[in-house]
């Protein structure tokens, strides 16, 4: 984990949430790394959509 940590709320829907936090179990993660996970594929493909307009 980085030296400095970020902390950061966020809104959502209890269902959302609910889907998130069972997707998390299964993967015997926590659900703050699930999150995290998705949040950086997710940078990751919106970087390869932007370096493929260039």
């Amino acid at each position: 984990m980085p030296e400095t940590v970020v902390h950061f709320q966020i809104r959502m829907p209890p269902v959302l949430h609910e889907q998130l936090a069972s997707w998390a179990k299964e993967d015997k993660a926590s659900l703050n790394a699930l999150i995290v996970g998705l949040l950086e594929k997710a940078i990751e493909h919106h970087e390869k959509l932007a370096h493929a307009r260039d």
